[in-house]
């Protein structure tokens, strides 16, 4: 069974709609474009370098109260520990939710639920499952100027329309348009300048082996010194490379009549300068540097590929999943969307070494999580944190300062 098959399943049954749409002419909002850029395989290692980042993040349903924070063992944070939708795991789930968001500049989720009535009448959505959709063409308008709509048109000519609050929707590269992302002022992608940048990527990558096989086997130019017709010339020309082939020394001794000019073709040379260039047009649009694609890349570097790539995904996701999960009545106590993505995994051993000494004298961390942090297996005494007795609590700093100078609590101060 396909996919697309499986969610029709899911999905509810499409209905005729008249609405308005965006564009005069009711051409859809965006649609699949810049296929040919992903036929590169720079550009597919740039997003799945990205992609695998953010299917390291795990999801939490928590409540905020002021600054604290408690995580609810509810149906979201259940679904969200290992299988969002019976066909993904966790990580399948966010990598290819980013895929969807970098390929098409946007990424719509559809969160299926049920809605349990309780004995009092009151009623809740029960969420079941989360699908990233990838549909072909997408269309957003007013149904008779009561509710946004969106309408979904899929690859095997099956359309479904949905309320648009109802849609996890985020996006990449906004440009002008207040919908739909893309870059550009319609919502579509533009990919006219880093097209050119793979062309000459490629141009360049081509001609590498061919001249290098073209210096390899032309040698030089044999003039033959007397008129001969076609055929004689033909048998002139065999006799030479003949002695050519027989030759084991790299001398040729021949007796027939000519001039052989020797022909240089170097394979040319293309300085690092020019390949970096083109290479970082393509990093440079994805948030990813040769240190991160290589794998070979400092703390300081992986900070700033979070920051670049990877923080922005965090900040939009945890607003749009807490807008469309959550009721405004929940948002109101405190109900969030949380991402985590722990930086610490991807610290250097000197800068976790650092940290972990930080954490003994505060007590931020308990000694499990100073030994997960090394890969080392947690101990049964481990779930505690040591702090040391040269720090004190700042609002006993007044009390213990008096305490020293003999003053006693209520005492006025100025006797």
């Amino acid at each position: 069974m396909r996919i697309l098959d499986y969610l029709k399943n899911v999905l509810p049954q499409s209905q005729e709609r008249k609405y308005r749409s965006w564009l005069i002419d009711g051409a859809p909002l965006f649609s699949s474009f810049g296929k040919d850029i992903y036929l590169s395989d720079f550009v597919n290692n740039a997003i799945d370098r990205v992609a695998s980042e953010i299917s390291k993040i795990e999801l939490k349903s928590i409540v905020q109260n002021g600054d604290v924070l408690k995580v609810q063992n509810d149906d979201i944070t259940r679904l969200f520990r290992f299988k969002p939708n019976p066909l993904q795991t966790t990580s399948d789930f966010f990598a290819n939710v980013e895929w969807l968001r970098r390929k098409h500049c946007n990424a719509f989720i559809y969160p299926q639920y049920v809605n349990i009535i309780l004995p009092d009448g009151r009623q809740f959505k029960k969420y079941i499952a989360f699908y990233p959709l990838n549909p072909s063409f997408v269309y957003i308008g007013e149904n008779d100027g009561k509710v946004w709509e969106i309408r979904f048109d899929f690859e095997d000519g099956s359309s479904y329309t949905l309320p648009y609050a109802d849609l996890i929707h985020l996006r990449w590269r906004r440009g002008a348009n207040t919908i739909i992302g893309g870059g550009d002022d319609r919502g579509e992608v533009n990919d006219y300048d880093v097209i050119r940048t793979i062309d000459a990527l490629d141009k360049t990558i081509q001609g590498l082996p061919k001249s290098i096989e073209a210096s390899l086997q032309i040698k030089g130019v044999y003039s033959a010194k007397t008129l001969a017709d076609q055929a004689k010339l033909g048998k002139m020309r065999d006799d030479f490379e003949s002695h050519i082939t027989t030759s084991k020394s790299g001398m040729i001794a021949t007796d027939l009549a000519g001039e052989f000019t020797p022909v240089n073709i170097n394979a040319p040379e293309i300085s690092d300068t020019a390949l970096k260039f083109l290479k970082s047009v393509i990093q440079e649009r994805y948030g990813v540097s040769a240190a991160i694609l290589s794998g070979d890349y400092t703390g300081n570097q992986h900070s700033a590929f979070y920051q670049t790539a990877i923080e922005d995904f965090i900040v939009q996701f945890e607003q749009a999943f807490t807008a469309c999960i959550f009721t405004q009545r929940e948002q109101d106590v405190g109900h969030r969307g949380k991402c985590y993505y722990s930086k610490v995994n991807y610290m250097a051993t000197a800068d976790k070494m650092n940290l972990a000494g930080l954490a003994k004298e505060t007590g931020i961390m308990t000694l499990n999580q100073i030994n997960e942090m090394f890969g080392i297996e947690p101990f049964p005494d481990g779930n505690r944190r040591l702090q040391s007795l040269n720090y004190v609590n700042i609002k006993d700093i007044d009390a213990y300062q008096k305490g020293k100078a003999g003053v006693k609590e209520g005492k006025d101060e100025q006797e």
